[in-house]
Formats: C-alpha cells, sequence, structure tokens
C-alpha cells in the first residue's frame, strides 16, 4: 500500500494513495469539518465533565479523528482506536507512532459491536459507512451513564424520505419525501438514538446537530433514566401535505383539501442546545482550524435557529405553488417578526426559513 501524508488540525498522518472508495482503507478529505466540530464539541462536554475521559472510536478506519482527539482535546486519558480491518489497524498503528501518541492511544482490530459490549467509554464516536444503527445497541451497553455519544449516518437517502421501506427497517419510522428532508432526516436519526438509549436506562439529549455535504451529524450528552419521560413526550406523528402545510398530530384533510401523508413517530423537541452551540463556537475561535470561517458561519446558523419550532419552510416551494417570485428570505422574516412571529433562517437549506407561523400566515406574508 502506497501513503501520502496529509496534516489536519495538529496532527500528521499517513493516508492510501488513490481514489477514497478504491482505497483499502477509508479515508474522507471532505470530513474535515465534522472533525474540527467534533474536537471542540468533545472539549466542551470534558470541560463540563470536570474530569479526564475515555473515548472509543469505533470505526477508526486510519485513525484520523481519534488521534485528533488524543492530541486536542485537553483532558483525554485515554483514546481506543478500533477497526475491524487489519489493514487499517496497521496504519492506525503507523499513524499513532508519527504522531507521538502511543502513551494515550491504542490501536484494536475487533468488530466494534463486540468491543462496545466488553468495555465502558466516556465519550463514543460512531462514524460508519452508511447507517449506523447496527452498532447503537452496543453503544447503549457501552457509554458512561453520564456520557458523551457522537454519531454520523450517510445513509441520508433512507433517512431524508427517498427509500421509506429502508428507514422503517433500519430505524423503525415511517417516512416520506418532503421538502424539510434534511431536518426530518436528523430528526429520524435522534428518534432511533433517543428510543434505542431509552430500552438501556439511558436517557440521550441532543446537544449539536447538522447537516452537512453527505452525512447528518449528531452530539448528545447521557442522563439519567428519569429524562427518558420528558423525551418521549416530545415524539409524535407528523401529518404532512405537498402544499406545504404540516400538523404536529394525525390527521386526515389538509385545508387544501387533499389527503395528509403521515410520519413518524419521530423526536420534535430542541435538537440543538443554544448554550452548548455557543461554548463549541467559542471553542473553534480559539484554534487554528482551516475551515474556522465556515464553522463560525454553521454554528452561528445553529444557534439563531436552535429555539426554533421543528421543520423549515422552503421558499422554491411556496414560490411554485402561489406562481411568485420569492421575496428576500432577510425581507420575509422581518414582515413575519413585524407581526408577531418567530423567524430565522436555516443551516438546512439557503433558501428556507424556520417560523412558528401557520402556513396560512406564511403564505400571506408571502404575497404581500
Amino acid at each position: 500500500m502506497k501513503f501520502n501524508k496529509v496534516r489536519e488540525g495538529e496532527i500528521e498522518i499517513f493516508v492510501p494513495e488513490g481514489r477514497i472508495y478504491d482505497a483499502s482503507v477509508f479515508y474522507n478529505l471532505e470530513g474535515e469539518l465534522n472533525r474540527d466540530i467534533s474536537v471542540s464539541a468533545l472539549q466542551v462536554f470534558q470541560r463540563d465533565f470536570k474530569n479526564k475521559i475515555t473515548v472509543c472510536d469505533a470505526l477508526a478506519a486510519t485513525g484520523i479523528r481519534g488521534l485528533r482527539y488524543a492530541k486536542e482535546v485537553s483532558g483525554v486519558k485515554k483514546v481506543v482506536l478500533n477497526d475491524k480491518n487489519p489493514k487499517a489497524v496497521n496504519l492506525i498503528k503507523k499513524n499513532i507512532k508519527e504522531n507521538k501518541l502511543s502513551k494515550k492511544c491504542i490501536a484494536i482490530n475487533d468488530d466494534a459491536s463486540i468491543l462496545l459490549r466488553k468495555n465502558v467509554f466516556i465519550s463514543i464516536d460512531l462514524d460508519p459507512f452508511g447507517s449506523p444503527s447496527v452498532f447503537m445497541d452496543s453503544a447503549a451497553r457501552s457509554i458512561y451513564h453520564k456520557g458523551f455519544l457522537a454519531v454520523t449516518a450517510t445513509d441520508q437517502s433512507a433517512l431524508a424520505g427517498t427509500y421509506p421501506d429502508a428507514c422503517l427497517r433500519k430505524y423503525g419510522i415511517k417516512t416520506v419525501k418532503t421538502e424539510f428532508y434534511n431536518e426530518l432526516g436528523i430528526r429520524i436519526l435522534i428518534s432511533f438514538i433517543i428510543l434505542t438509549m431509552s430500552r438501556y436506562d439511558r436517557a440521550f439529549i441532543p446537544l449539536l446537530s447538522f447537516s452537512d455535504k453527505h452525512y447528518y451529524r449528531v452530539f448528545g450528552r447521557i442522563e439519567h433514566a428519569g429524562k427518558i419521560s420528558n423525551l418521549l413526550k416530545q415524539f409524535n406523528y407528523v401529518s404532512y401535505c405537498p402544499c406545504g402545510n404540516r400538523e404536529a398530530e394525525i390527521k386526515e384533510k389538509c385545508c387544501c383539501g387533499r389527503d395528509f401523508k403521515t410520519i413518524g413517530p419521530v423526536y420534535l423537541g430542541n435538537i440543538v442546545n443554544k448554550n452548548f452551540c455557543k461554548k463549541v463556537l467559542t471553542d473553534v475561535k480559539k484554534r487554528n482550524f482551516k475551515l474556522k470561517k465556515e464553522e463560525d458561519k454553521l454554528l452561528k446558523l445553529l444557534i439563531d435557529e436552535a429555539d426554533m419550532p421543528a421543520f423549515y419552510f422552503d421558499l422554491h416551494l411556496i414560490s411554485k405553488i402561489l406562481k411568485k417570485q420569492p421575496p428576500r428570505v432577510e425581507n420575509l422574516i422581518r414582515k413575519l417578526e413585524s407581526k408577531g412571529f418567530k423567524a430565522s433562517r436555516t443551516h438546512f437549506s439557503p433558501m428556507s426559513i424556520k417560523t412558528d407561523a401557520d402556513i396560512k400566515s406564511l403564505l400571506l406574508s408571502f404575497k404581500t
């Protein structure tokens, strides 16, 4: 295997030459923003935890994520970098040695689910190629009762409603294709995590969630089982109509006369904790990340939309329905706010807004 040397954050690692999907060990150059925010998010958790932490990078590949945790996050006692692929483990060992992190890092060649079921970790990171669903029960058994869980999903076609049967099979939730598909995909992922963790008396509290490029990324802390009840109260079915209307309950007919389609049950509570996100933003600003401007913009959008109701409105869809050019996003937001509604941009889509206005009020504001 031939290698190239790349630098990311404060480490340098060897990665396989050639196209990423042809290589015997996977390395995703486009995952740098994900890893940057993960470093800062774990650092914020560690400071709040106020003690040294153990971390498991359960699907480590080249080891870049776990090595960055070991090097860039203060208060990390130990990082376990695991991969089922022996070639990946050999490369991880090479990269540990290259970065002089042998005292903090250990490379393990095991099935991720088996490894997790045999150990307890304060923080677990699941970054699979595809769905994380097959690892979630093992993560629930392994995570410390006050721990921190980070999960990536790249099977957007299932989560976002393109393949509803695949979503039902993997995540147990009924979905349809909507214009707010990216947020729906993240909420289905969070719903699945909450329900899986609850079976093991773990309450998963979402702290930071975002959609970027080809993946969804979710961070949350684990709390006492007494918090599960409040989480479950925030689950409901969503009635959706292609006219843009949606209701947080089961209804048969929309105001436009068409039948509603049913989604759910899905978590409709907050998927971003504003205070946690502000701390992550502060940490990002202190670092020399190459993508700091992008990360700053993303985190500010997340903070702005943190307290907004579930699901965004796509202005292109409304424009098509009304046969009218869409107004400037900022002008529409100001118009809604002048009428007493809350409104904001959303990181999910540049031509969409989040608001607590009902569909009729939104359409009226759009027209005038």
